[in-house]
C-alpha cells in the first residue's frame, strides 16, 4: 500500500515541508511507501527528503514518462477515470465538492470557488482558455 499526495501548482516548485507533511501521514497510518504528484516540480531539499524516506516524486517531467511506460489497457483505464463526470471543473481541497467558477467583484479575473462560501474560503486561479 501507498499514500498518494497531490499539488496542482503553476510555477511554484513543491518544498520539504510538503513532504515532510506527507511522510507524517505515513508514519501515522504506518505505511512504508508515499508518491507525492505534482505539475510542477520540486526544491533540492524536498528531492533530498524524499529520497531519505520512502517518498517518490513525480514532477511535471517524471509523471508523463510513467503514464507512458504503461500499456495501452492502462492507459485507457486512467483516461476513462480521468474524464469522469465534470473532469475540467477543480475540487476543492477542503471539502471534497466541486468548485463553482466566480467573479470578483472589484472586476478581477475569474476564480474557481467553493460552493461552501463563506463557511469555505477556499479558491483557485481560473487559468485562460
Amino acid at each position: 500500500m501507498s499514500l498518494v499526495q497531490c499539488k496542482h501548482w503553476q510555477g511554484k516548485k513543491v518544498g520539504v515541508d510538503k513532504i515532510r507533511e506527507l511522510r507524517g501521514v505515513m508514519a501515522a497510518q504506518n505505511v512504508k511507501r508515499g508518491q507525492f504528484a505534482t505539475t510542477s516540480t520540486f526544491t533540492a531539499d524536498a528531492m533530498a527528503f524524499a529520497a531519505e524516506n520512502g517518498v517518490n516524486l513525480l514532477s511535471v517531467d517524471k509523471l508523463p514518462q510513467l503514464i507512458a511506460s504503461w500499456t495501452p489497457e492502462q492507459q485507457s483505464e486512467l483516461l476513462n477515470v480521468a474524464l469522469e463526470g465534470e473532469y475540467w471543473r477543480p475540487t476543492c481541497v477542503n471539502c471534497g465538492v466541486k468548485m463553482v467558477d466566480r467573479v470578483s467583484r472589484n472586476g478581477g479575473a475569474p476564480f474557481w470557488g467553493c460552493p461552501a462560501f463563506p463557511k469555505c474560503k477556499t479558491t483557485m486561479p481560473m487559468r485562460a482558455a
